[in-house]
């Protein structure tokens, strides 16, 4: 039923009828001499020569408190994308979409890389 239910979820959400031009791609980033390894969910293209990198999330909308260092994910993602495509990361938006409830959440200003660099130093 939960399975069901976050189909349909996702059916109802503004990324059913997109295509992404990339699925779970892997990256590797270097920050505050760190290595940072993730997987990108999905990338979309938008008509405007930008892209938008999307993190799936089955659980609920976090509480405003809580979203700043959820950010940090999307920063890294932001930037890991920029790098694959050779963009600068002004052209990156990035996003966290909550099937459940059909909820797309963004910061209003992610991190750059050295704001994000020194933010994991720390």
């Amino acid at each position: 039923a939960d399975v069901e239910a976050l189909r349909a979820g996702f059916e109802a959400g503004p990324y059913a009828s997109a295509v992404p031009v990339a699925v779970e791609t892997p990256f590797t980033l270097v920050l505050a001499g760190r290595l940072v390894r993730g997987r990108i969910d999905a990338v979309f293209a938008e008509k405007d020569g930008s892209w938008t990198v999307v993190d799936w999330k089955t659980g609920v909308i976090p509480e405003p408190a809580r979203r700043e260092s959820l950010f940090i994910q999307l920063a890294a993602y932001r930037l890991a994308w920029a790098q694959l495509a050779g963009v600068e990361p002004t052209k990156v938006r990035a996003a966290f979409h909550y099937v459940r409830d059909g909820h797309t959440l963004e910061a209003d200003d992610l991190p750059d890389e050295a704001t994000l660099a020194a933010k994991l130093a720390r």
